[in-house]
């Protein structure tokens, strides 16, 4: 069974996606979470289709779903999510803090 999980900084990731995109569109954020959303099952299944991301992370892998990235790591089971960040912004300064 191939399982994911969301991390709560993930969490709080998309929260803020649907806060910022919603100020404008309620709409668009909700069809953009359902689009984040519905990638997960396929890459909890498929987990090596991310990109090896050893720059950022041990273990750490990137998956495009535009204009944000999924940032995850392999689980026995499936995949945690353990962020999702918009591709403009200074990605590898938010995972070195």
């Amino acid at each position: 069974m191939n399982r994911y999980k969301v991390s709560q900084l993930a969490e709080q990731d998309l929260e803020d996606i649907w806060v910022y995109i919603a100020q404008n569109n309620q709409i668009a954020a909700d069809k953009q979470i359902a689009n984040i959303l519905n990638r997960l099952p396929m890459l909890a299944q498929f987990p090596d289709m991310g990109q090896v991301r050893d720059d950022l992370g041990e273990k750490l892998r990137s998956f495009p779903v535009k204009p944000y990235i999924l940032f995850y790591v392999k689980l026995d089971d499936g995949i945690e999510i353990v962020r999702i960040l918009h591709q403009s912004r200074d990605i590898d300064r938010l995972f070195s803090e």
